[in-house]
């Protein structure tokens, strides 16, 4: 009987030391990789601004431009609907107008590996807007994603969104 009320109290105060420290856990905000990030609505935004929408949820965006008559560089979809639950550094895909009447299209440089600001510069010398994101779990200064990717080809002047630790 002895074994039995002994063992009952084991158990008993095994599991209220679990739950406790699972409810703590789980009333601490957690903001790093793998955090809970709701997907905001950015349709009809312009990009610059839909992208600093997401890296303020700690996602990532990945730009295709499109054929629209929408103003260039408005989000005319989102391959993720507003309000969807995914996880800190998950990326989302944006279509953004090419405009009615786009420039010219040329490739968009590897910008990958290199420092932050030599990434910029080249996406600038190549004619692209540029919008640096910073990584604050990347410490070490270099380009880790830049969206549209190396190569594609997008008209002069757009807006690349470039992700960047340090």
């Amino acid at each position: 009987m002895r074994l039995v009320a002994l063992l009952a109290l084991v158990v008993a105060l095994g599991l209220a030391g679990c739950g406790g420290d699972d409810d703590e856990a789980s009333t601490q905000p957690t903001t790093g990789p793998g955090a809970a990030a709701t997907v905001p609505d950015v349709v009809g935004t312009q990009l610059i601004t839909a992208a600093e929408q997401f890296a303020e949820q700690g996602l990532r965006v990945a730009v295709e431009y499109i054929p629209s008559d929408k103003q260039k560089s408005n989000v005319t979809g989102q391959d993720r609907p507003a309000g969807t639950e995914l996880q800190r550094g998950d990326t989302v895909g944006l279509s953004v107008s090419r405009g009615p009447s786009p420039q010219a299209e040329v490739p968009v440089p590897d910008a990958l590996d290199k420092t932050a600001a030599e990434g910029q510069s080249l996406l600038e010398r190549a004619g692209f807007n540029v919008l640096a994101v910073p990584i604050p779990a990347v410490t070490e200064d270099r380009v880790i994603y830049h969206s549209p990717a190396a190569g594609t080809r997008i008209p002069r002047g757009s807006l690349v969104v470039l992700y960047h630790g340090g």
